[in-house]
């Protein structure tokens, strides 16, 4: 592994492509490994209540972490395959680069959000909260180490195509539901019914949780003129999940509030609101 002792700071500047395929092919195991643990670890606390003693800001770093694992994980996919076809273009160099700059910024996200309101749950001496505790230094930990993707992608781009290179390839790991996958055939038509059940209960679990950042003293400065608006629709989708309203319409005000979140940039609030809403299993 070409990769150095210290996290963000090994030099790609001498290294070959095999160097920089074999980071990638460690930091997918790397990544899957840690995503491992992180859930496994949350799913300890959930059990024990200790999750909802947890500072909201910390929370939400934990589900755009998991949230962001999987985008990770088939980004430094696509950066594979380009390598292994030796079919290099400047959207490789910029998936790798993007995973450096955000790393950077979840690292430093880690050290405030759980030091941040740590007079209530900060517990010493708790084993549920040495579980989370581990949580903060093996995440904060992965992403320093991911820093170095933005180094890697600097010395990739050496190895770039020029010019406009498509390549149309559907990679699938694990198993699919809900999908329908056509190969050589034309002009054809195919028919599939996909149900999936609505748990008003789940919902509702995530909505007060999401009606609880609104608390927070950094929403109304993130989400600025856009706070008022956002808070009416929470209420609004709080009291149609209460009252079991028609779930087509329940989702159509999830959708509403998670595009008005996308559009908030930068915010670990609105990336967590982001992130619950679309890891409920009702889509």
């Amino acid at each position: 592994m070409a990769q150095g002792i210290f996290g963000g700071a090994t030099s790609y500047e001498e290294q070959s492509l095999q160097d920089i395929f074999d980071d990638i092919v460690s930091w997918i195991q790397y990544t899957t490994d840690k995503k491992a643990f992180i859930l496994s670890q949350k799913s300890i606390v959930e059990k024990s209540g200790f999750w909802d003693k947890i500072a909201f800001d910390f929370q939400m770093t934990i589900l755009t972490t998991i949230t962001y694992f999987d985008t990770i994980l088939y980004d430094l996919n696509l950066v594979k395959l380009s390598l292994e076809k030796n079919c290099i273009t400047e959207k490789e160099v910029n998936l790798l680069r993007n995973i450096g700059v955000k790393a950077n910024s979840y690292n430093h996200e880690y050290g405030r959000t759980f030091r941040e309101d740590k007079r209530d749950w900060h517990d010493y001496g708790n084993p549920d909260f040495r579980g989370v505790e581990e949580i903060y230094a093996r995440g904060r930990d992965y992403f320093v180490t991911m820093q170095d993707a933005s180094n890697a992608a600097a010395r990739l781009e050496d190895y770039m195509e020029k010019g406009q290179i498509t390549n149309n390839t559907l990679s699938i790991h694990g198993s699919v539901s809900g999908s329908q996958i056509q190969q050589g055939t034309t002009n054809s038509t195919q028919a599939m019914e996909v149900v999936n059940a609505f748990d008003y209960a789940q919902v509702l679990d995530v909505i007060s949780k999401i009606k609880r950042s609104t608390q927070s003293e950094d929403f109304n400065i993130d989400f600025g003129e856009k706070s008022v608006e956002v808070k009416q629709i929470i209420d609004d989708t709080l009291r149609m999940v209460e009252t079991k309203e028609e779930p087509t319409k329940i989702k159509k005000m999830l959708n509403t509030l998670k595009d008005l979140t996308i559009g908030v940039s930068g915010s670990l609030i609105a990336s967590g609101i982001c992130g619950l809403i679309t890891q409920l299993p009702i889509w």
